[in-house]
């Protein structure tokens, strides 16, 4: 084997190791209406939004808490359809209803339609 031949079977073998390493997964599934419940509902989700850490914590009765230094915000939540959460809250910089899916990225970790990454714990 000549050696641009070596150099080029090199390159070709870690261009398809890099590119294996960091392939992009699969298409991400949305989560159901099931799936939602069994990974958010009364467990801590952290998320960093406005610049600042967010914890929120939503429970079964439809209510949501939101602390952050700025203090706690309280609002409700609400499935919409069979994969969609609306958030309700009177005011802080998430003021008004948002509506969102969500798609699982890791271990406890998600990502919200919006583009919002968050941490289940």
């Amino acid at each position: 084997m000549t050696r641009a031949l070596k150099s080029t079977a090199i390159a070709l073998g870690l261009t398809l190791a890099a590119t294996s390493l960091t392939a992009l997964p699969a298409a991400a599934k949305t989560l159901s209406r099931s799936e939602i419940g069994a990974a958010m509902i009364n467990k801590t989700i952290t998320t960093r939004r406005f610049g600042m850490r967010i914890t929120m914590r939503y429970k079964p009765n439809g209510t949501v808490s939101a602390k952050s230094l700025l203090g706690t915000i309280n609002g409700t939540w609400r499935y919409s359809g069979s994969n969609r959460v609306c958030t309700t809250f009177p005011s802080g910089p998430a003021k008004g209803t948002s509506c969102a899916t969500y798609t699982k990225t890791g271990a406890n970790s998600y990502r919200t339609s919006a583009g919002v990454s968050f941490r289940v714990n």
